[in-house]
């Protein structure tokens, strides 16, 4: 099953990068690789100002005009590596690029991302700044 949960989390990241560039999220939410109530965790700490959690659609939305419109500008990410883990987890390590809206100044950001799959759908993304906390979010090590 792990194997199969690797490929749910790329085709999701695929899909959403489509959607993305189209503009249009709904083509990612519609997915029945994800689940309609998902969970979308900021990393432990925060200290983005942002909400600490964001649920389904709506608030995913948020999050996201947030994150690429109001905070950063030329936004993007590149998923860089997925690991199998224990329990039907899937750890995916990302790189997002960006310029500060308000400081004009480049911005990167290596990430590692925690998905939690129940019956072949992600429920759960928990992301975390240090990619080492994410594999032991997963029951990994490095």
């Amino acid at each position: 099953m792990s194997e199969e949960n690797v490929e749910i989390v790329r085709r999701l990241f695929d899909l959403y990068l489509a959607a993305s560039r189209r503009g249009d999220l709904d083509i990612w939410f519609d997915s029945d690789d994800l689940a309609e109530d998902f969970e979308w965790v900021m990393p432990p700490g925060g200290g983005l100002g942002l909400p600490p959690t964001y649920r389904g659609r709506d608030e995913f939305r948020e999050f996201m005009r947030t994150w690429t419109e109001e905070q950063f500008e030329d936004w993007s990410i590149e998923l860089e590596r997925l690991i199998e883990a224990p329990d039907g987890r899937v750890v995916a390590f990302f790189h997002q690029k960006a310029t500060g809206r308000a400081s004009g100044v480049p911005v990167e950001l290596h990430m590692g991302t925690v998905y939690d799959l129940h019956n072949a759908r992600v429920v759960r993304m928990r992301h975390f700044v240090d990619r080492a906390e994410a594999l032991e979010a997963a029951g990994l090590s490095e």
